[in-house]
Formats: structure tokens, sequence, C-alpha cells
């Protein structure tokens, strides 16, 4: 009973603990702490019975929750009143209070008023947060005497404002809100932005702003647009504030024809944008997308005479280079040097990383020198772009040379920097010289983040090295850094190439039990591990598991999963995955097809397979060598070699070149077959459209010859052999001396073999 003792200690009122614990048990969702406050509550307090929330009451979810939620927290709240506990936990109550507003829950309460004059009186100490605009109480005002302030004082300090005669002005309680704001407790605000109506305060443009800010902050921009209308009903002109403030919160949550909309709305309304209300707009078409209408946003700006500034270019810049538009963005780098508007660090960055992105290392590094030339002294950030690009490139002592450029410059290396380093070093190949730096880094006072240790444990799964990678895993759980869903993927794909599938079934039980949620790519892993070992069964227990855990597989799992079922010629269920994939909205991709028609050709079901080639023609997937190859080998296989060959004709026409493994599938059907006619015949057009066979073409076709009883045929084949520089494998030696004793041509096998053993004798010495 954690609860029960925070609250023993706190207050030292363990009935009152107890009360307020009803109200907690729906946010902890604590069986035992609901069954044991209902033992407690039998014998002491009948009238608190109802409020226990029974088993099935999993949490505010839905309309008809939140209900009973607020519900249960209003009868909470009249029991602590009506039982004089409020002075003692008054400061726990206002916690639960803000759980429920963070959860979208807005309890207006008509106990609070009276709930917080008790409050304000009780409680003085300060123990939330600092901020110096917002201190202690002095009098009835917040003063600015101290440096720390909680939410209990701000509260305190409210209603004593609230309940002054004469009242202080609106501008007074605006600035009040504004430090609320300032101190992030926007739940806080919200409620007393209602309190401030109850009490009759009069809002202004200013405090509504606030607002809809915290709306914003919270993610109920819905709200947050209802406010918007409020002010229209109360008289309140909206200003170019509450524009840009809305304009934010629908960008952060990818609304941006919303964005648009409100942005034309403010035009309308007469209000002119400001640079900062143009800047907003900008980065959330960026942030989306839409460059080219971030752009044209751009030149309207300068159109309606508002200045663009550095950050206006730093948007736009950025997401240019992300673009792959590196040359658009050193337009836009000229342009702004020209109209006298320096370009800062941000600015140099983004097209030093663009340059590195498209492989211009050069001009990247042209780029560099310009920037200390003109003024603007290179940052850590920008260090580490260029030696991440350089190790890249493999150019290790350039990429050296940078970094003690950058400790000479007196720009200490970064986590970051270490990082990059690091993974440069076992992109290349260089473990050994990766782990010795991994240790130095603390050593030089930088502490290894999650992201050093996914880089380190990701290049010894590479290296099929997992047991180094676990004794790293517990070497963070020891120092006390938090493994994320990218470590335990890491290791549990390791475990898989091996082929180890009960310490990936144990790392997974791990991960969940130290309350790491498993991702799409986790799953896709153990899926697709189990299935490689054939076992499909329980790969379909962890998708279900997957689906039930709300984590929605991707393409990858599908086809992991389809790919099992083809494994095991279980092609009904490999078709019903297909089929939930298509059903789900996720569209099948070139890999599924080809998953599902290598599972029906293998099991001889010509028909099926050829069906989804027609189908994928009517989705708009081209079909690649794969497919083809896939389709005409089982053609071969069940004796449909004229199907193949018109395949084959098919792939030509379709503008797709053949590949030596399309001619040894055709080849070796028609050996297998008989048709050595054909088979010669089509090795022949290879010959005609300049593809040179190899020796497995060479060593199929002899085989053939010799089954077809074509004895020279097969010997001119071997002889061209030497003739084309080919040296024969062991295979095609024994095949060609099979051949001959097959004849009753004992003589030449053994010649054959001697020549055979020489050659194999020469290769040794």
């Amino acid at each position: 009973m954690p609860y029960v003792k925070i609250f023993r200690q706190r207050t030292g009122l363990v009935k009152h603990a107890f009360i307020l614990l009803i109200g907690l048990g729906p946010l902890f969702n604590n069986i035992k702490v609901r069954l044991f406050l209902q033992k407690w509550l039998t014998k002491r307090e009948k009238t608190a019975k109802s409020l226990l929330p029974s088993p099935a009451f999993k949490g505010f979810q839905g309309t008809a929750r939140v209900g009973e939620g607020q519900q249960l927290f209003n009868l909470t709240m009249m029991m602590l009143m009506r039982n004089g506990a409020v002075r003692a936990i008054a400061s726990s109550a206002i916690w639960v209070l803000q759980q429920h507003m963070e959860m979208g829950i807005f309890p207006f309460l008509p106990y609070f008023p009276s709930f917080l004059f008790f409050h304000h009186h009780h409680i003085t100490t300060s123990t939330f947060t600092k901020n110096p605009s917002l201190p202690k109480k002095t009098g009835g005002f917040a003063s600015n005497s101290s440096n720390t302030i909680s939410v209990d004082d701000a509260l305190a300090s409210f209603y004593r404002m609230a309940r002054m005669n004469p009242r202080p002005s609106i501008v007074e309680f605006g600035k009040f809100l504004g430090s609320i704001a300032k101190m992030k407790q926007y739940s806080t605000v919200v409620y007393l932005c209602n309190q401030m109506d109850l009490f009759g305060v009069t809002h202004t443009v200013y405090s509504l702003n606030i607002l809809i800010n915290c709306l914003c902050r919270l993610n109920h921009v819905d709200f947050a647009i209802s406010v918007w209308g409020k002010m229209f009903k109360l008289g309140i002109q909206p200003d170019v504030i509450t524009f840009t403030t809305l304009i934010n919160g629908v960008c952060n949550e990818g609304k941006i024809k919303v964005a648009v909309e409100l942005y034309n709305e403010m035009v309308r309304s007469g209000h002119e944008p400001d640079v900062i209300s143009y800047n907003t707009l900008i980065n959330g078409l960026c942030n989306s997308g839409n460059t080219n209408m971030a752009v044209h946003v751009f030149k309207k700006m300068e159109q309606n005479g508002c200045k663009p500034n550095v950050v206006t270019y730093n948007t736009i810049i950025d997401s240019l280079c992300k673009d792959r538009l590196v040359n658009d963005a050193m337009d836009f780098l000229s342009e702004m040097v020209g109209r006298g508007i320096p370009p800062d660090a941000i600015t140099y960055n983004s097209i030093v990383h663009g340059l590195c992105c498209l492989g211009q290392l050069n001009e990247a590094t042209n780029l560099f020198k310009r920037m200390e030339q003109n003024g603007c002294k290179p940052d850590v950030v920008t260090y580490n772009i260029i030696i991440d690009s350089l190790y890249k490139d493999r150019l290790v002592n350039d990429a050296a040379d940078f970094l003690s450029e950058m400790v000479d410059q007196g720009i200490p290396p970064d986590v970051v920097t270490y990082t990059t380093i690091l993974h440069g070093l076992c992109y290349l190949g260089q473990l050994n010289e990766a782990m010795r730096l991994f240790k130095k880094m603390e050593q030089k006072g930088c502490k290894p983040d999650v992201v050093a240790y996914n880089t380190i444990i990701d290049s010894l799964c590479k290296d099929r090295l997992v047991n180094d990678a676990m004794e790293f895993l517990s070497e963070m759980v020891d120092r006390g850094i938090p493994p994320n869903a990218v470590t335990y993927s890491t290791i549990l794909h390791g475990f898989c190439n091996l082929g180890q599938l009960d310490e990936a079934t144990q790392l997974f039980k791990e991960m969940v039990g130290r309350n790491v949620m498993p991702n799409t790519l986790t799953f896709s892993i153990l899926v697709d591990g189990l299935c490689q070992e054939g076992m499909v069964s329980e790969a379909r227990w962890v998708f279900e598991t997957m689906t039930e855990k709300g984590v929605e597989p991707n393409i990858y799992t599908y086809n992991a999963l389809m790919n099992g079922y083809c494994l095991r010629c279980k092609m009904n269920e490999a078709r019903k995955v297909f089929e939930i994939m298509v059903g789900k909205g996720c569209a099948p991709d070139l890999h599924s097809y080809n998953i599902l028609i290598n599972g029906y050709c293998n099991s001889r079901r010509m028909d099926k397979a050829k069906a989804l080639l027609s189908q994928m023609s009517v989705k708009k997937l081209t079909p690649n060598t794969v497919t083809y190859n896939t389709i005409m080998k089982g053609l071969c296989y069940v004796g449909r070699l004229l199907d193949a060959q018109e395949l084959f004709k098919k792939m030509c026409s379709s503008g797709m070149l053949p590949t030596l493994m399309t001619y040894s599938i055709l080849l070796n059907g028609f050996c297998k077959h008989g048709h050595l006619d054909e088979a010669l015949k089509l090795f022949k057009s290879m010959k005609e459209k300049k593809l040179e066979p190899d020796i497995i073409l060479y060593t199929i076709l002899i085989e053939g010859m010799f089954i077809g009883g074509k004895l020279e045929v097969a010997k001119g084949l071997f002889s061209k052999l030497s003739a084309n520089g080919i040296r024969p494998p062991e295979r095609t030696y024994n095949v060609m001396i099979k051949g001959f004793l097959k004849e009753g041509l004992s003589d030449e096998a053994y010649e054959l073999f001697r020549k055979w053993k020489m050659m194999k004798h020469n290769a040794i010495i």
C-alpha cells in the first residue's frame, strides 16, 4: 500500500488518506487499494461505499467514463470537506484535480471555492517549482520578494485576490495567469479561468489568450477553438496573438488546412499578421512537408510588407534541405545575406547537413570555411555533422583532424560527438576501437547515453556477439540508463539471427517486465524470427498479442507472418493474413505478392500464382525478376514448359532484362523434361544478347546433354569452358565423369578424373 503510506507520512491522518484514495482509485487502477478501502470503509464510512469504483471501471475512457470520473471526484471532495480533512490534504487533492484536467476532465465543482478557501489558509510551504515572477504571498497579492512559488501558494494568492475589496484590476489577474502558465501548470490556469467566471471577474483578450495557449499545450485544441468562439459572445475581439496561438496549436496537431483557414480569417477580420504569425504558419507547413506552400506564404509575407527575420529564413532553408533542394536553400542564404540579415549557426548547419546528405562533402567543408570567414563561429552541431559525414566516407584521418580542431577552438565534444564517432568506427568495422573510445568517454567527462549504448550493442549484434551485447544491457541498467525499445529490439534481432528463440523470448519478457513498451519493430522481429525457425503458431500468438496491445502491425509484420505460413505450405492461413492486411488498410507491396507467389509455387498451385501476377497489374504493382523467376521455376517444375516460355517472352517484352538466374531456371526445366533443342536454342540466344553464360549454366546444359544421350554436344560444351577462360569446379567434373561412365567410356572418365586431381593439387600448391 505505497500510496497509503505516502499520505500517512504527509498528513498523519490515515482515515482521510483512505478517503482521498477513493478519488485516486480510478487513476491508479489498483485493485488491492480498492479492496482494502472497501473493507475499511465497511466498518468506518458506510456512506462512502458507493464512492468506490467497480472492478470494471478501468480508467477515464469515453464520455461516460469521464462523467463517472467527475462524479466520483466531486463526491470525494464533498466528503473530505464534510469531515474537515481539507486542511491536511489540500495539496494532494489539488494534485488529483490536475490529473483530471490533464486527462481532459474539467470538474467545474460548486465545492471548490469553499475548498480552496480552507486550502489557502493552511498551505504555506513552497515545494513545487521556482519562478521569480510568482513568489510567495505577501498581503493579498503575489509579490516579487521570493524566488520560489508552489501551485498551492499560487492558488491561495488567487483566492485572496478574488475576495479582496476593492478587487485588483483584471490586468493583475492576467499577469497572475501568465505567471502560472510560465510555470507550465496549464491545467491550473484552465481551472482558474473558470473560477474567474464564478467570481464575476471579467476576462480580457489577454487572459483568454493565455487560456487558449494552455489548452493548446494540453493538446485540447478543440477546446481552445471553442474559447475563441466564446470571445465573440463576450464581445471581446481576438487579436493577432489569439490567431497565432491557435495556428500554432492546430499545426502541432497536423491540421494544416485549419491553420490556413485561421490565417485567412485573421486577414479577413482586419488583423495584420506579424512576423511571428507568418513564422508559425511557415513552420507548420514545413513540418507537414508542404515546403512549396511555405515558400508561397514567404513571398506573400513580403508582398504584405512584413519583413522576414532569421527565423523565417532558417525555417525555409531547413525544409528545403530536408527535401534535398540544397541549391534552392543556397539561393535563400544568398538572399538573406544580401538583405543584411546575418545567417547564424542554425542556418549554416541546415545547409551543411543537406550537402552531406547529398554526398557533397567537399561543398559542405567549403561552406564550413565560409561560415568562419563570415564571422559565424561553428558550434558543436556543425562539427558533429562534418565528422559524421567524414566517417561515412571512410575519411577517418580527416574526421580526427576536425575533432582536434574542435577541441582547439574551445568547443568540448558532447555525447553526440562521441556517439557520432562510435557510429563511424562501427560502420567501418572497427568495433574494438569503438569499444576503447566508449570507455574513454566518461574519463573525458561525457557520460554515455542510451544512443551511445545502442550504437555499441547494434555493432556487437551484427558481429554475432549477442552475449557481449547482453552484458552492455546489464551495464546500462546498473548505471541507471534505462534501455529503450531500440535497445531490446536490436538484441532480439541478434538472438533471432542466431536461431536462439528461447533467449529472444526471455528477453522479450524482460522488456515487458521493465515497462518498456514493445513497438512495431520489436514485434515484427520476433514474428519473423519465430517464422524462420518454423514456429508459426508461436508467431501467430505474438502477432495477436501485438494487436491486443494496440500496436499496429506494419507491412513487415504481415509479410513475416505470411512468409512463415508459406514456408510451411499453409497457403490458406497465409491468404487470410493477406486479406487481414488489406482489410486494415495496409497496402501489400511487391514483396508481399512475391511471398504469396512463392508459397503457391512451392505448393504446386500454379494457377493461383499466375492469378496473383494478374492482380499485381490491376494494383499498379510492377513485377520484378524475382516474381517472374519464381513463377517460371514453378511452371518448369510441374512440366508446363510452354507456359514458362510464354511468361519469359512477356517478361522480355515488358522491358525487363532476364538475369542469369532466369536462364538457369529455363535451361534446367528444358533439360529435365528432355527439351534439349529448346535448351540449346535458348543458350544460343544468350550469346546473341551479349550475355555471357556462367559455369552454372554450362553445368546444367552439359548434364542435360548427357541425360539426353548427346555426348558430343556435352564434350563440346566442356571444351568451350577452357576456351572462354572458365575453370570448371568439382561439380562440373563430376557431371562429365558420370556421363562418360554412363556411356561406357571408362578411359575418358579416368583421364578426366586424373586431370581434375592434378588441377586440384596445383590449386592447393
